[in-house]
């Protein structure tokens, strides 16, 4: 009677083990599918929109058409033509929803991120933290993403070097940033998240990998912008 009660008892334990097995291994596998599925359905969205590919790292000014104009950067942030603030989002997109398509050429990255920075959101992509600069605007716009979980958006971010060059697309403009800084910080370090008379844009993710000791920042300024088609 006592074998009987042990052997099902084992059995038991085993079903249970065998079922929190198989919730491990279903549950990532289907956030992950889901990732995948939102960036597949976003980026045909904003392909048409795109004027480079990743495969392609050319200066806004090739690919500037009749009745756009295209503007370089300064060092302070100004624009050497046009208005830069014209280019700028008016006000924060909609909470959960696809704001920008970001293009970096020396990592093969084509992706759509979304506005606010919840668990949920994060699963999908990177996403704007939304107490930080618009994408263009003066200040810092800071794009978190994960490099492990999910369908891991910014895993590669650490081959990214100085010069290289990060191209955001909203539904105004395309915005052209060179990285100009790498730094390795402590998760509560906000330091070089700074309003300054800069137009920056920092990358985000957990370092080092499989860790959230600390954050990888990119730090990119704002080098070139162009008004696309159709935009008011």
């Amino acid at each position: 009677m006592k074998k009987e009660r042990s052997k099902d008892t084992l059995n038991k334990v085993a079903n249970l083990m065998l079922a929190v097995g198989l919730i491990c291994l279903v549950v990532p596998t289907g956030l992950w599918l889901n990732a995948k599925y939102y960036q597949w359905h976003e980026v045909k969205k904003w392909q048409p929109v795109a004027r480079v590919s990743a495969d392609s790292d050319r200066s806004v000014s090739d690919n500037a058409k009749d009745g756009n104009y295209s503007m370089s950067v300064s060092s302070d942030g100004s624009a050497t033509a046009g208005d830069i603030a014209d280019l700028v989002a008016g006000g924060p997109g909609k909470t959960g929803k696809s704001i920008a398509f970001i293009v970096i050429p020396k990592l093969d990255l084509s992706l759509s991120f979304i506005e606010g920075e919840s668990w949920s959101y994060l699963a999908k992509g990177p996403a704007r933290v939304s107490k930080t600069a618009q994408i263009g605007a003066v200040g810092t716009s800071l794009i978190s993403g994960h490099r492990t979980m999910y369908a891991a958006p910014f895993h590669d971010l650490d081959k990214l070097d100085i010069a290289d060059r990060v191209y955001v697309y909203t539904e105004q403009a395309l915005f052209v940033y060179t990285v100009a800084g790498i730094k390795r910080v402590k998760p509560d370090d906000w330091s070089d998240i700074k309003s300054d008379g800069e137009r920056r844009l920092v990358l985000s993710t957990c370092d080092p990998m499989y860790s959230a000791a600390k954050r990888l920042l990119i730090i990119a300024h704002l080098s070139e912008a162009q008004k696309l088609d159709g935009a008011n």
